[in-house]
């Protein structure tokens, strides 16, 4: 998102858009009223008025902005980097099992080694 957006709401187009319009407004003001007139405080009401739709506007672009500030790619970055630590974590725990799995293939077969030699101790004595 870039910094004028961030900080705005509105990126820096639409506030040179709308600075443009209002100075365009000010100066048909400006070039309709007479010497004689108020033509200060309606220069104030255009500018006041100004200001209240550019907050207008900044609210609703705040409201519409995505969750948690993060772009659509940032999001997708974020999960994929998430995906890639849940393989990390399942390929360990599938290493893990299949070295328990050899230990007790192991065990196993001394177990039946230990059985079948002469002289071991009968099943159930200790």
């Amino acid at each position: 998102m870039s910094d004028w957006k961030s900080r705005f709401g509105l990126d820096g187009l639409d506030l040179l858009i709308h600075l443009g319009v209002t100075l365009g407004i000010l100066g048909l003001v400006a070039s309709a009223t007479h010497p004689g007139d108020q033509r200060g405080s309606l220069q104030i009401g255009v500018a006041t008025a100004s200001l209240i739709v550019l907050a207008i506007r900044r609210h609703f672009a705040a409201k519409n902005r995505p969750a948690g500030g993060l772009t659509t790619g940032e999001m997708a970055a974020a999960r994929m980097e998430e995906l890639e630590s849940r393989m990390e974590q399942l390929e360990s725990a599938q290493a893990r099992v299949a070295e328990l799995e050899e230990r007790l293939d192991f065990a196993e077969r001394l177990l039946i080694q230990s059985s079948d030699q002469p002289g071991a101790l009968p099943k159930g004595s200790t």
